[in-house]
């Protein structure tokens, strides 16, 4: 705001009260507005640095601004720091929560002066292992431990060691750390080889193993542009790793394409949150309920995410992808917005 100071004529104070009367009366009728309830109101988000928190990122915008707030470009933050800024108030909102994975990473004083909402996408943050499905109907193969039976290890067998091969993660993903850990925990090292090459490498190997009518074993998570190219379901499934996180959390229903349902997947399944500041939920209860009524499909992010990974496309071509989503789901969309209103009022 400036703080200059402008001479007015006295002759003219009278018809400036007047016109600054009409002025604040416009102001008024504009904020209250019940279409745009954040009508001039500034919002602050935070976003994750990984590809698939892009589209989430653009549908909270798009759908703020409807509301009429006028949202900044969001800040990319790791986990901990995004956190550290919305109990600072830096940040209004950050919606790349995965819980309970990043509890580790909130600040001590965090639930007295922020919220996590309650899922836009349950279980979405899934990592686990698959295995393409005439396999899983030849060995009846249900989980990891499958892979200790001769016959099971042969057939996957695919560096002729003697060994099942697992293509997995590189060294220093946490992935891989979790996957040894896996092979140790079991004492599975004499039946399964994890085969750590780079993981586009992996991938690529299962991939055109599988498409040759061969077995696979591989890891791989969600969401992303891997659960498009060889769909659970479809070409794979997921399979059980039980026993290894101690934790109900790992136990997840709902899991499209796996072999049990729940399906202990080994990792713990994380819900994706918004996180947000409670002065900023307090000031402005429109967002607070846009906050609770938002639901996001898997696979829609995952094939944004695939779309990005293709094309190569910036953070601001992805807007485009995620406002024609908006429009071909409209009316689940409006339900949203007329909840947000409602809570305005």
């Amino acid at each position: 705001m400036s703080n200059t100071i402008t001479a007015r004529h006295p002759l003219k104070h009278t018809a400036m009260a007047l016109s600054s009367a009409c002025l604040l009366g416009l102001g008024s009728q504009v904020a209250a507005d019940p279409e745009r309830p954040g009508e001039g109101v500034t919002v602050q988000p935070a976003v994750a640095s990984w590809t698939a928190a892009v589209p989430v990122s653009w549908a909270f915008i798009e759908l703020l601004e409807e509301l009429g707030y006028e949202v900044r470009p969001p800040i990319s933050l790791s986990n901990p720091v995004a956190y550290l800024a919305i109990a600072e108030g830096d940040a209004d909102y950050w919606p790349n929560g995965w819980f309970p994975l990043h509890d580790p990473q909130l600040p001590d004083n965090f639930d007295e002066v922020a919220t996590l909402f309650a899922p836009h996408c349950t279980a979405c943050g899934i990592q686990g292992y698959l295995v393409d499905i005439p396999s899983i109907e030849e060995y009846g193969i249900t989980g990891i431990d499958d892979f200790t039976r001769d016959e099971v290890k042969a057939a996957f067998d695919a560096t002729g060691d003697g060994k099942a091969d697992l293509f997995g993660c590189p060294p220093g993903w946490g992935c891989h750390e979790g996957i040894n850990a896996m092979l140790d925990k079991f004492e599975l090292h004499d039946h399964i080889n994890h085969v750590d090459a780079g993981y586009a490498a992996n991938f690529a190997e299962a991939l055109s193993r599988i498409q040759a009518g061969e077995p696979a074993l591989y890891y791989t998570w969600g969401p992303s542009a891997w659960l498009l190219t060889l769909a659970p379901g479809e070409d794979v499934m997921w399979i059980n790793a039980p026993g290894i996180v101690e934790d109900e959390a790992e136990r997840v229903e709902g899991v499209a394409g796996s072999v049990s349902d729940p399906i202990e997947m080994g990792f713990v399944a994380a819900d994706i949150q918004v996180a947000a500041n409670n002065a900023f939920l307090e000031e402005n209860p429109a967002a607070a309920e846009l906050f609770r009524q938002v639901r996001l499909p898997l696979e829609w992010i995952s094939k944004v995410d695939g779309e990005m990974d293709e094309q190569n496309l910036t953070d601001a071509q992805v807007r485009p992808l995620v406002a024609e989503w908006i429009a071909e789901n409209r009316d689940t969309v409006d339900e949203w917005l007329d909840a947000a209103r409602a809570a305005a009022d």
